[in-house]
């Protein structure tokens, strides 16, 4: 059975206020390519598949896929997965993170 590696560790960062040099900072971190992703909801992000479109733009992915697919699936979160397993992703930080019920967050 080949070996699993631990997920890697959860850092928590509270902005109160929403301060704007945080957001900078952690916008500025954005770097696919380097494994650092900043997932920054939009403001009409309602709904999980929303968020989940958030993450795959995050990920410089199509938000929007095509096709037709089965009711009750959510493709957008399947497609934000595999991304996430495929690319070497280490750090993800999620911004206004309070907002996101996690009811949005299949897995959280």
């Amino acid at each position: 059975m080949p070996l699993v590696a631990p997920p890697p560790p959860v850092t928590v960062v509270i902005a109160p206020g929403d301060d704007a040099i945080h957001t900078h900072t952690a916008l500025a971190a954005h770097h696919p390519p380097s494994g650092r992703i900043t997932l920054h909801p939009g403001p009409g992000t309602t709904s999980e598949t929303g968020l989940a479109h958030d993450l795959l733009a995050a990920l410089g992915k199509p938000p929007l896929l095509p096709g037709r697919f089965p009711a009750g699936r959510q493709p957008a979160w399947e497609a934000a997965a595999a991304w996430m397993t495929a690319l070497p992703i280490t750090r993800l930080t999620v911004l206004l993170s309070w907002l996101v019920q996690s009811d949005r967050c299949p897995g959280c």
